[in-house]
């Protein structure tokens, strides 16, 4: 068996003259802009791939790349995504072209080749999220990237494959908050802070007992003029491997994290060969990057400046929203949240209230959370139902005039992704797809309940280290 890195969360494994390519972004750029990878792939990478198989974790585009998909691969390569309960990712495949499409139940596996398979293992109850395990040759890799496993459903993996050679999995933060609400440092400093993320990944890995980590799944930085200021909350790979390698020597576990570039590998007979980088000049790639770029990036200035703000989209978009949320439980959230758009007309402020069912055009916006957003991104959102990957791009600002609002802001984001992802209406949970998916899930359900009394009812903090127990010492 071989792999290879390809990108920030694109992998390459090759076993007895199989191919298979996971979560191919290996152009451009994503999120309108705002994440390019980094270190960006070799363009020898990319010129002769030629997958047998393409796997797609999840719905993000920074996994799931139109553009790459459609400009790299043939509408008839085999792709393999995970069975959800929404039909989202197969919408969207057959959008771009693609036909050959294969769903994977939760738990189930796939011959690819001689001694080559691959197991899929979904997680987040309500959204979409996958972790892939490939076996073969004796060696297993598990490509967790996004997909944060623990308790009952982590278990089901190691029961499974009780020795796992390599883990590659996510180091840093994709999401919006507390990162673009207007003053974060000071009202919210230690909400997932740098040190949260190196140390999930650690214990993670160390958890499960896997003889190499590789940090994976974060390696992007931010261009767009909207988003550059995110750089600086980046986790940098070699502070990983830094913590990793003294927390693993520390409880005596033979495990070791590697950090790999772009373009590196490892195979069966010539081991690790790893494409250097140097991570310590990150804000002077950085600054290459943009020359790089500029014109890309003044594209879509211009394009964006020219944008107006479709009000008729937006209020159709939420009056769907709130008509799919019970009556029952929109009076009792009384959720009030304020959309502020510039565009060549001017300053717009559109209120969503949920209690009183209305979607207006606003001038009071006191005691009310709002948020910025370009017209051209609002637009697409409630155009083409994006607002599911919206929070990852950082694409906004967020204010808040009291603390308590972040409850506000959190409700917001879970019920747009629960609308986006099928959840909402709540009859759409009673399809015959909805319930089989599900019932294949059932360490999750039980693990929801467990965490719930937990820290729920019984108010207890969430502990990473009570999350991801470390192992006894142990060789392999």
């Amino acid at each position: 068996m071989e792999f290879t890195i390809l990108s920030h969360a694109g992998l390459c494994v090759d076993h007895k003259g199989v191919r298979i390519v996971s979560d191919p972004w290996l152009i451009g750029s994503c999120y309108w802009r705002s994440w390019w990878n980094f270190p960006e792939p070799p363009p020898e990478l990319v010129s002769d791939l030629e997958p047998d198989y393409i796997y797609l974790t999840h719905l993000h585009w920074d996994h799931f790349h139109g553009a790459s998909l459609k400009k790299l691969f043939a509408p008839t390569t085999p792709i393999l995504v995970p069975k959800v309960h929404t039909t989202r990712m197969l919408d969207d495949l057959r959008w771009l072209g693609f036909r050959n499409i294969t769903e994977l139940p939760h738990g189930a596996s796939i011959t690819l080749g001689e001694d080559l398979t691959l197991s899929s293992y979904q997680f987040n109850f309500l959204g979409v999220d996958s972790a892939m395990l490939l076996s073969g040759g004796g060696r297993t890799i598990l490509n967790s990237n996004d997909c944060k496993l623990f308790g009952w459903p982590l278990r089901q993996i190691t029961h499974a494959f009780p020795k796992i050679d390599f883990v590659l999995r996510s180091h840093s933060s994709a999401r919006a908050i507390p990162y673009c609400i207007e003053g974060y440092k000071e009202k919210f400093p230690d909400m997932r802070t740098q040190q949260n993320y190196i140390e999930e990944f650690s214990r993670f890995a160390l958890h499960i007992g896997a003889r190499y980590a590789i940090p994976f799944a974060s390696n992007h930085c931010f261009l767009h003029r909207e988003t550059a200021a995110f750089n600086d909350t980046a986790v940098v790979p070699d502070d990983v491997r830094a913590y990793y390698n003294r927390l693993a020597a520390r409880a005596h576990i033979e495990s070791e994290c590697v950090v790999m570039a772009p373009g590196s590998r490892w195979s069966e007979t010539e081991g690790f060969r790893l494409v250097p980088f140097d991570y310590s000049k990150r804000q002077e790639r950085i600054q290459a990057m943009l020359a790089t770029h500029r014109d890309a990036l003044n594209s879509q200035y211009e394009k964006e400046d020219g944008t107006l703000a479709d009000f008729a989209a937006f209020r159709t978009y939420f009056l769907g929203l709130i008509h799919a949320i019970p009556w029952v439980i929109r009076k009792w959230l009384k959720l009030r949240i304020v959309f502020r758009i510039r565009d060549a007309r001017g300053e717009h402020n559109w209120l969503v209230d949920l209690g009183s069912a209305r979607v207006e055009e606003t001038s009071a916006v006191s005691n009310c959370a709002v948020i910025e957003v370009a017209a051209l991104v609002l637009n697409d959102c409630t155009h083409v139902r994006m607002f599911s990957v919206w929070t990852a791009s950082k694409r906004l600002r967020i204010h808040l005039p009291t603390r308590e609002h972040l409850k506000t802001l959190a409700l917001l984001f879970l019920l747009l992704d629960l609308y986006e992802l099928e959840v909402l209406p709540l009859r759409k949970n009673l399809s015959w797809r909805a319930i089989t998916v599900r019932l294949r899930r059932w360490r999750e359900i039980v693990e929801m309940g467990r965490m719930f009394i937990k820290h729920v009812v019984l108010r207890r903090p969430i502990d990473i280290a009570g999350l991801y127990s470390l192992p006894v010492a142990q060789s392999h």
